[in-house]
C-alpha cells in the first residue's frame, strides 16, 4: 500500500501504524456512534444553545459519528487528512446552523470539544496497547499529526459551508420568514396583516399545521427535498389551497396548509386511515395539528403538530408515518415530564408493561377495549379480530396485572395510552453520559 501520509515514511513509523494504529482505527469506526453521543452530551452541557429542539440532538450525533468514521478511515488507509471533504451530514448540519442562527464560533467549539474527547480516547488506547516507550511515543506523534491535520481541514471546510449558506440565506427571504414564524409562535407578533406580509402567506384563513421529519440523513444527503415533497403531497390530500413550508434544521420542516373555508373533517379521517400515506417518500414521518383560524390558529395548530411529533418520536417504530394530534392529545399532555410518566406506567401496569410483543399486543387490546367503552364488537372491528379474541386477551391482561380492570380504571386507561411511548420516555428520562 502506498503511504499517502508523509510522516509514515519515516523509519519505524509504518510498523507502528500497522501494529497499533490500524486496530485502534477499526475500534474507533465501530464505536463511532457511542463516541459521538458522548461528544454531543458534553457539548450540550456546555452550550445548550446549540440544541434548540429535540431533533437537533440526533442530528448532531449523526454528523459527529460520520466525522469520526471518516477520521478512522483516513488512519486505516494512511491517507492525508488535509485533503478531506466533509461528510454530507456534517455539511448539512453546518448549513442548518445558519438557519437556526447559531454563531459560527459555537459550531467551531463543537469540533474542538470532540477533538479533545477523541484525543483522550486514543491516548488511553495507545498507552495501554503500546509495547515500550519508543512505540508509544511514535504512535502518539503520528496520531497527533493526523488529528490536528484533520481538525484544521474540517474546520476550514465547515466554515466555508457555513459562510456559503449564510450568504445565500441573507439574499433570500428565508431569514425574514424565520423571524416572522418565531415572533408569531412566541406571541410577539399580534397583527395579522403585518404577519401575513412578513410571511408572504395569508394568516387570515383556516390552517392545518404539520411537522415533517426524517430520523436519518437520506442517501442523497438532501432531506429537505424529501420533506417538501411529502408536505406538498399531504397538503393536496387534505384539500389545502396554499402551503407554507419552512426548514427547521437539516432533518425537519414546518408546514402549514390553508384554505378560505374550514377544512372538511373527512380530510383528517382519510389521512388517519392512510389515504395518501403510501405516496409519501420512504422514511418521512409527519405530525399533524388540528385546524385553526387566523393568527391564533396558525400558532396553536403548529404547537399541536409539534406535540404529535414528540409522541411519535417517543413511540418510535410503534407509531405510524402519520400522527394526528387529536389521536395522541392525552398522552402528549401526560408525558410532559418523562420521568414521572415512565414511573407512572411501570407502577400502574407492572408486568403488563413488559417489553415483548406478546404482552404488548395484550396490553394494546385492553387499551382499545377500554377506549370503546368495553364493547367487544367495536374493539374487534378496530383491531380486525374476532370478538372472542378480545375477550381472551382482556382475560389475559387481568391475569398479568394480577387484578381486575375494574380497579383504578382511569389510571389503567391512562397508563395504557402511554405504554407505546415507554421506551422513549425511559430514554428521555435517563441521565446523559458525561465521561468516557
Amino acid at each position: 500500500m502506498e503511504l499517502a501520509w508523509e510522516p509514515l515514511r519515516e523509519p519505524g513509523a509504518e510498523d507502528v501504524w500497522k501494529m497499533l494504529l490500524r486496530p485502534i482505527a477499526a475500534e474507533m469506526r465501530t464505536g463511532a456512534v457511542e463516541l459521538a453521543e458522548l461528544a454531543v452530551a458534553r457539548v450540550q452541557a456546555e452550550m445548550p444553545m446549540l440544541f434548540p429542539d429535540p431533533q437537533s440532538v440526533p442530528e448532531n450525533v449523526v454528523s459527529t459519528a460520520a466525522s469520526i468514521r471518516q477520521l478512522a478511515d483516513i488512519i486505516d488507509v494512511a491517507g492525508d487528512p488535509r485533503t478531506v471533504e466533509l461528510p454530507a451530514p456534517t455539511v448539512a448540519l453546518a448549513r442548518a446552523g445558519v438557519q437556526r442562527q447559531i454563531p459560527l464560533a459555537s459550531l467551531m467549539r463543537f469540533y474542538r470539544v470532540t477533538h479533545e474527547l477523541l484525543w483522550q480516547w486514543m491516548w488511553d488506547r495507545i498507552t495501554t496497547a503500546a509495547i515500550g516507550q519508543k512505540q508509544q511515543a511514535e504512535a502518539l506523534r503520528l496520531v497527533s499529526n493526523w488529528m490536528f491535520g484533520y481538525v484544521d481541514a474540517a474546520l476550514n471546510r465547515a466554515e466555508q459551508a457555513y459562510e456559503a449558506e449564510r450568504e445565500s440565506w441573507l439574499r433570500n427571504t428565508a431569514a425574514a420568514r424565520t423571524d416572522a414564524i418565531a415572533d408569531i409562535l412566541s406571541r410577539r407578533e399580534r397583527d395579522p396583516q403585518r404577519a401575513s406580509k412578513r410571511l408572504r402567506y395569508d394568516v387570515n384563513r383556516y390552517h392545518v399545521g404539520v411537522v415533517a421529519w426524517v430520523d436519518a440523513i437520506p442517501d442523497s444527503g438532501d432531506a429537505q427535498s424529501m420533506l417538501s415533497e411529502a408536505l406538498t403531497i399531504l397538503g393536496r390530500e387534505m384539500g389545502g389551497e396554499t402551503t407554507l413550508i419552512h426548514p427547521a434544521g437539516s432533518l425537519a420542516a414546518f408546514g402549514w396548509f390553508s384554505r378560505q373555508s374550514a377544512f372538511d373533517a373527512s380530510a383528517f379521517a382519510d389521512v388517519a386511515d392512510g389515504v395518501g400515506g403510501p405516496g409519501l417518500p420512504d422514511g418521512v414521518r409527519v405530525g399533524i395539528g388540528e385546524a385553526g383560524h387566523g393568527l391564533q390558529g396558525f400558532r396553536s395548530t403548529h404547537l399541536e403538530a409539534s406535540s404529535a411529533r414528540r409522541v411519535a418520536s417517543l413511540a418510535g417504530t410503534r407509531a405510524g408515518a402519520l400522527t394526528r394530534y387529536r389521536d395522541v392529545a392525552i398522552p402528549a399532555l401526560a408525558s410532559c415530564d418523562a420521568q414521572q410518566a415512565a414511573s407512572f406506567v411501570l407502577r400502574v401496569l407492572g408486568p403488563l408493561a413488559a417489553d415483548d410483543e406478546a404482552t404488548y399486543r395484550v396490553a394494546m387490546t385492553l387499551s382499545v377495549y377500554l377506549q370503546e367503552n368495553r364493547s367487544r364488537s367495536r374493539a374487534a372491528k378496530r383491531l380486525t379480530v374476532h370478538p372472542n379474541t378480545i375477550s381472551y386477551r382482556v382475560d389475559q391482561a387481568q391475569m398479568i396485572l394480577g387484578r381486575s380492570i375494574d380497579t383504578d380504571t382511569l389510571d389503567l386507561a391512562m397508563a395504557l395510552l402511554l405504554l407505546p411511548m415507554l421506551p422513549g420516555l425511559v430514554a428521555e428520562a435517563s441521565p446523559r453520559p458525561h465521561a468516557l
